[in-house]
């Protein structure tokens, strides 16, 4: 009887530490890049309803903001790791290069390929391993807002619809308004700007390791943007001032007829100047040759080392899921990038919006399959970019002429071994 009761009493101390192991709860820790305190509400909802699916996952959120890259490589020298981490293009590749991350292909399988639009499975594709899940994105054109009053006044009776044709439209703007008709973006601080106008023409950046803008269809563009900024066509201080920055600035002020870039770029000229913002209409952005819309996207990334793979890989899952994508682009105007998200009603409602805001977030949030990254990951950006915008600027200024100033960035970038 003794030896009964004592087996019996056994049983029941198992069972109900198997229980309790059962029931634990794995933690993940989720990294986050400049998305707190902003968007804390929308984050935390998301992890929220996560949890209640799967409550024996607790979500950890910590946004790392500017230290986020040096701190993930240093948490892996000290086998601390993050389960799920924000990256955006240069940085997943930087990480999938050094061994890192989680190949997603393998992870999700063959479905993969239908979650997400091919191109922003693209950007974070690395020697034909997806290592990272799309997430939000951005253009860097999208759309355009342009000043309907200074368009009548020009005298324009049909917008462009190709960046060729915006030389053209700058200069009838500029000859009858006194106002710019453009701000191209061609020099910004984040560094080899000129590179996605090449790109957006169809024309090559790289050839295998080697520089591909040495070529006289490259120098001919370029010259054809010099000729502008020398004419005074489109504002001199685009050699000084980030190009989005300044276009906010005289636009807001009446000097400058169209805007381009994201719905947020209407923001400031709503709050500044009510009167211009009555004025403005949204269409899209013109495109190049190449037929390429240029933007950024961020991914999420499951390190080798993650201690919860399994549980990782299902989070990161669920926040890059076409339902909370669409949710965010509804709160910030960001571009979706799960496959169906331009389908959404909310979207296509507003597209047809008179609100200029409203009309270009619905425009932007339905182009998500055309986004790609315009200049594809480099091993020595920093440098890289240094040594093509110190050439393109040599060139605008006159120091050189535009083949040679593209022969001399060339051969820097072939040097950079």
């Amino acid at each position: 009887m003794k030896h009964a009761l004592r087996t019996l009493t056994l049983a029941l101390v198992a069972s109900t530490l198997g229980s309790a192991s059962a029931q634990q709860r794995v933690e993940l820790d989720f990294w986050t890049f400049y998305l707190s305190p902003k968007f804390d509400d929308y984050i935390k909802g998301v992890i929220a309803d996560f949890e209640r699916q799967n409550p024996t996952i607790k979500v950890n959120y910590i946004d790392k903001q500017g230290t986020l890259e040096q701190e993930f490589i240093t948490s892996v020298s000290l086998g601390s790791v993050p389960d799920v981490v924000n990256l955006w293009v240069e940085s997943t590749q930087k990480a999938a290069d050094s061994g890192l991350l989680t190949d997603m292909g393998a992870a999700v399988g063959p479905g993969l390929r239908n979650l997400y639009y091919p191109n922003s499975l693209s950007n974070f594709t690395i020697g034909g391993k997806v290592y990272g899940l799309p997430w939000y994105a951005s253009f860097n054109a999208g759309v355009m807002a342009y000043n309907n009053d200074l368009i009548k006044k020009a005298g324009v009776t049909a917008l462009p619809k190709t960046t060729a044709q915006m030389a053209a439209f700058a200069r009838q703007v500029k000859t009858r308004t006194g106002a710019y008709g453009w701000a191209p973006a061609i020099k910004d601080p984040q560094g080899g700007t000129f590179l996605g106008v090449f790109v957006g023409e169809g024309l090559p950046i790289l050839r295998g390791t080697q520089a591909a803008f040495n070529t006289p269809a490259h120098a001919r563009l370029l010259q054809t943007y010099i000729d502008l900024y020398r004419a005074d066509v489109i504002p001199q201080d685009l050699l000084r001032k980030e190009a989005f920055q300044l276009s906010q600035e005289l636009y807001t002020q009446g000097k400058l007829a169209t805007i381009i870039g994201g719905p947020q770029a209407l923001n400031r000229i709503k709050d500044n100047n009510k009167a211009i913002y009555a004025a403005s209409q949204v269409t899209m952005a013109p495109i190049g040759a190449g037929k390429t819309e240029a933007g950024g996207g961020m991914s999420l990334v499951v390190p080798k080392a993650s201690s919860h793979p399994k549980e990782a890989l299902l989070f990161a899952r669920f926040m890059t899921n076409r339902a909370n994508q669409v949710a965010f682009a509804k709160i910030v105007p960001v571009v979706p990038t799960a496959a169906g998200s331009d389908r959404d009603p909310y979207f296509t409602q507003i597209r047809s919006s008179k609100d200029p805001i409203e009309r270009a977030t619905g425009m932007i949030a339905a182009n998500g399959a055309n986004l790609k990254t315009a200049v594809p990951p480099l091993k020595n950006p920093t440098d890289m970019f240094k040594a093509f915008d110190d050439n393109i600027e040599a060139a605008f200024l006159g120091r050189k002429t535009a083949q040679q100033a593209l022969a001399d960035a060339a051969t820097a970038w072939n040097n950079m071994k």
